[in-house]
């Protein structure tokens, strides 16, 4: 297993429970991110990687800072791995 794949698989799952939490539609959060309402679910279920733009305005419309993203990525780590497997 490679340890990349699990935190691309990570981060997509931050994204969705950004995105879940804050209840934004699909088609609103993709304009925010500069992407496709269908590479949202692909980042979300980590078949696509986020860019490091996708990254920066996710973390500016969620207004989130570094070590929260770190911390929500590290959470699901376990989790992310489990869907690998």
């Amino acid at each position: 297993m490679h340890k990349k794949a699990i935190y691309n698989l990570a981060i997509g799952l931050v994204l969705k429970e950004l995105h879940e939490e804050s209840r934004i539609d699909r088609s609103e959060l993709a304009k925010a991110l500069d992407t496709s309402d269908f590479d949202i679910s692909k980042i979300e279920n980590g078949s696509l990687r986020m860019t490091a733009g996708e990254l920066v305005l996710m973390m500016e419309l969620f207004e989130l800072d570094w070590a929260g993203f770190c911390e929500r990525v590290k959470k699901n780590l376990p989790r992310a791995e489990a869907a690998m497997l």
